[in-house]
């Protein structure tokens, strides 16, 4: 094939063309990465380790997070329609649990009593389906419970006004852990609450 003197120049154009538009996207990519530090040189800088990790959740935070804040036993709300006793020492015996290795039991009777309704409705109630948080808010569900008046409490749900329930809930727990917040909501009540657990 000859080339004419016109193909010769739009020959040449084009390949002007190309490597300027090279040189053009070569520049501008030497300009960004001059102007964006890497994220390890960021880390370098900082001084920040390599491993990084999730920052713990303080208990104090987890309690805000109820609008009835309060720990088992608290005489304060000794006669609210939902309260906590205090901690039993071990699961009932009626239960037969055995811990897992490097865990123990956490026993908590949740007490519900609506003396203000006698229509012989029910409001949910699920006690059994509360949860607890380590301060890391890893969550623990119970494992087992004992439910103490069959009158009271029925269906896994359902609470019976006026009568007093008493619902024993199990949680098993890493024995290294000793601060918890247990979450309590229910139709049964009008405040969720935030109920601070300490064990030795």
């Amino acid at each position: 094939m000859k080339w004419s003197p016109k193909n010769k120049l739009s020959l040449i154009t084009a390949s002007c063309l190309v490597v300027g538009t090279f040189g053009l996207v070569a520049s501008t990519t030497d300009v960004f990465k001059d102007n964006i530090p890497s994220v390890a040189s960021e880390k370098k800088q900082a001084g920040v380790s390599q491993t990084i990790t999730p920052k713990a959740l303080s208990i104090a935070k987890l309690m805000k997070q109820g609008l009835v804040q309060t720990y088992p036993g608290d005489p304060n709300l000794a006669k609210s329609t939902f309260r906590v006793d205090r901690l039993l020492s071990a699961p009932p015996k009626s239960l037969n649990l055995v811990a897992k290795d490097g865990h123990r039991f956490i026993t908590v009777p949740f007490i519900m009593e609506d003396t203000s309704h006698h229509d012989g409705g029910y409001s949910v109630y699920k006690p059994n389906r509360f949860t607890l948080q380590d301060e890391t808010g890893k969550e623990y569900e119970s494992v087992d419970y004992v439910n103490r008046n069959e009158k009271a409490w029925k269906n896994t749900h359902q609470y019976f006004a006026p009568y007093r329930s008493q619902v024993d809930v199990v949680y098993q727990v890493p024995i290294n852990k000793k601060n918890f917040v247990l979450f309590a909501s229910s139709d049964a009540f009008a405040k969720t609450h935030t109920v601070k657990i300490e064990v030795d």
